[in-house]
């Protein structure tokens, strides 16, 4: 029985997978809630499924503890809040984010299992681009809403707005990198291909901030690969990467370098917006964030308040964007401050770093390690991990939700008995 609801609620927990991002990216109305439910069912059927088994083995239990302390203080911000019921929904995302990572952590221990969850996500993403082409050939889904210039201006895949499909597709990228490092050649090679080649494609009609970090990401994943086959090859390429990473940073601070930018910012699909005019949008944004945070610094507003607690610091007078309706706050490092304070900031950060320990080796933990600092990148001027539900499931699954097949040689027997025979956690072949 206890195997039977294990592989229940991994299938609900694959079903969430899919339906986050392909659902508009769970953003608002039935999408939203529908996120909350699988999630929620995918936590109640796996602690229903290790109650009659009897035992819960994690390689790494620390980050379950402070994601359990995280959840904590996110409902205790939700029933405090000004607005509770805007709380309880926000605090029922995150309760479905963490508790779906929780469970594949808990439960997708073995080869088999993890190929269901890698197979699930190289099929959304699928389906997401596919769903981008079609649109760019004028075929849409009934149901969805799409912006005004879509498709001859901008593509949003499954997504309501391109920036949130950019961001999303960059653990598409990815994904697929990881998978053709890490797979020995065969029947999968070329639909991953095409995948990735799509995956940039789009990811070029979308006219979004995230453009340049969808191209980074898939080529992240060569690093990791480095440092598995020759650590200090990649510790070299690696402080490399991040010497160059702070040299265009600095360089895009200058006006010579926001020049250089905007002369060649059409050749990555960045069509509508000029750096300058980027730079001082978000700096508009952020002083929302920044005033609620010097404002609530240990506690935040509240978790899902931004609606209607950032109107309160609207400056005076106001023009441009910071007199427009501002729907989150475009950074995931002030999104978080400014609900949650410096308390949640920090156990989210515990959870986050906790997580990197007794990973393993297999593609869903390489891609979490990929995307990682590409995410912790964008966090600076977008807010994918704590504003856009699709993609804060997936993200976080990847990031959390991996475990180490070492580990088997502890688990209960019937995970060895699925094992057999041996194989090789990264390549899935038979030793």
């Amino acid at each position: 029985m206890a195997t039977g609801l294990e592989r229940l609620a991994l299938l609900v927990a694959c079903l969430a997978l899919a339906w986050g991002p392909l659902a508009q990216g769970s953003t608002f109305g039935v999408w939203f809630s529908g996120l909350i439910i699988l999630g929620s069912v995918t936590l109640a059927l796996t602690f229903l499924a290790t109650g009659v088994r009897g035992r819960l083995t994690l390689p790494n239990p620390w980050w379950p503890l402070f994601a359990a302390l995280f959840l904590a203080w996110v409902w205790r911000s939700a029933l405090t809040a000004p607005d509770v019921l805007a709380g309880e929904r926000w605090a029922g995302i995150w309760t479905a984010v963490l508790g779906v990572a929780f469970s594949l952590a808990a439960l997708a221990g073995t080869y088999r299992r993890q190929q269901v969850v890698l197979s699930t996500l190289l099929v959304t993403g699928g389906a997401a681009v596919t769903l981008a082409l079609l649109q760019q050939r004028g075929i849409f889904v009934p149901g969805f809403t799409y912006l005004d210039g879509v498709p001859e201006q901008i593509l949003t895949g499954p997504y309501f707005h391109p920036s949130h499909f950019s961001g999303y597709l960059i653990m598409v990228a990815a994904l697929c990198t990881t998978v053709l490092l890490n797979t020995r050649p065969g029947w999968h090679t070329l639909p991953i291909l095409a995948l990735a080649a799509g995956t940039q494609y789009v990811n070029l009609f979308t006219d979004g901030s995230s453009i340049p970090a969808v191209i980074l990401a898939a080529g992240v994943p060569m690093l990791v690969w480095l440092w598995k086959k020759a650590p200090w090859l990649g510790a070299a390429l690696t402080v490399g990467a991040g010497a160059a990473a702070v040299w265009v940073v600095l360089s895009l601070t200058t006006p010579q370098g926001q020049q250089t930018f905007d002369a060649y910012k059409t050749r990555l699909g960045i069509d509508s917006q000029n750096l300058t005019g980027f730079l001082q949008g978000r700096e508009d944004i952020h002083q929302f964030g920044e005033a609620m945070w010097h404002e609530h610094q240990n506690g935040g507003v509240g978790i899902g308040q931004w609606g209607t607690e950032f109107q309160r610091y609207r400056p005076t007078p106001s023009q441009g964007i910071s007199a427009t309706y501002v729907n989150y706050a475009h950074s995931d490092y002030l999104m978080v401050l400014s609900e949650l304070g410096r308390t949640g900031a920090a156990l989210l950060a515990m959870v986050i770093v906790l997580a990197l320990f007794r990973r393993g080796k297999t593609v869903l933990s390489f891609t979490g390690l990929a995307i990682l600092p590409v995410y912790l990148f964008t966090g600076l001027y977008d807010s994918h991990l704590s504003a856009i539900p699709g993609t804060m499931l997936v993200a976080f699954s990847l990031f959390l939700g991996t475990r180490a097949f070492e580990a088997i040689n502890y688990n209960p027997p019937y995970l060895i008995a699925e094992q057999s025979p041996q194989r090789d956690p990264v390549t899935g072949m038979a030793s």
